[in-house]
C-alpha cells in the first residue's frame, strides 16, 4: 500500500522473526514472553510523561492476558499455529455441527479454562483469568489448543 505509515507491533514483529531462529523451543518461547514484558514497560514508560525514576522500575514480572491473546493471535498470523488447534466449534448444530477458525483471545481462553467438559481438554493454567507467568505462558503454547510449532505432538520421554 502506497502511502501506508502503518506500523506494526513489536510483538508482531518478534513473532515473525521467531521462524528464524534457531535455537530451542524454551527458548523462542521466553524471547516472545520477554518482548510482551518490554512492551509493557514502553506502555508504562510513555504513559508517564515526567514520572519519578522509580516509576521506572517495574516489579511486574507477569503478562497481562491481553498481551497473551494478542502474541496468541500474532503466532497465528505468522502460521506459527497448527491448523487443527485453530478449529472451533460454532453454535450452529442443525443439520450438522459447523466450525471455524479461533481467534487468539478464543484459543487462550480455552487453554486456559479447558474446554469440552469431560470429553474435551482440562485447562493447563493455575487461573483461568488475570496476569499469565512464563511457565502459564509455556503450557498455554504446548497445549492442544494452541499448539505452537507443533510441540503438542512431541512425546514426552
Amino acid at each position: 500500500q502506497e502511502g501506508s505509515d502503518d506500523e506494526l507491533p513489536l510483538t508482531f514483529l518478534l513473532a515473525s522473526l521467531s521462524l528464524a531462529l534457531n535455537s530451542s523451543v524454551a527458548d523462542r518461547i521466553r524471547v516472545l514472553y520477554d518482548s510482551m514484558l518490554i512492551g509493557n514497560e514502553m506502555n508504562s514508560s510513555s504513559s508517564s510523561e515526567e514520572g519519578d525514576q522509580s516509576t521506572n522500575t517495574n516489579t511486574n514480572t507477569n503478562a497481562s492476558k491481553e498481551q497473551v491473546e494478542d502474541m496468541i493471535q500474532n503466532l497465528q498470523s505468522t502460521c506459527q499455529l497448527v491448523p487443527d488447534a485453530q478449529i472451533v466449534e460454532t453454535n450452529s448444530k442443525v443439520p450438522y455441527q459447523t466450525f471455524r477458525v479461533g481467534t487468539g483471545s478464543e484459543l487462550t481462553r480455552r487453554a486456559r479454562e479447558g474446554y469440552g467438559g469431560k470429553k474435551g481438554s482440562q485447562g493447563v493454567t493455575r487461573e483461568a483469568d488475570g496476569p499469565v507467568t512464563l511457565e502459564d505462558f509455556h503450557a498455554i503454547l504446548k497445549s492442544r489448543t494452541v499448539c505452537a510449532w507443533g510441540e503438542c505432538y512431541i512425546k514426552k520421554p
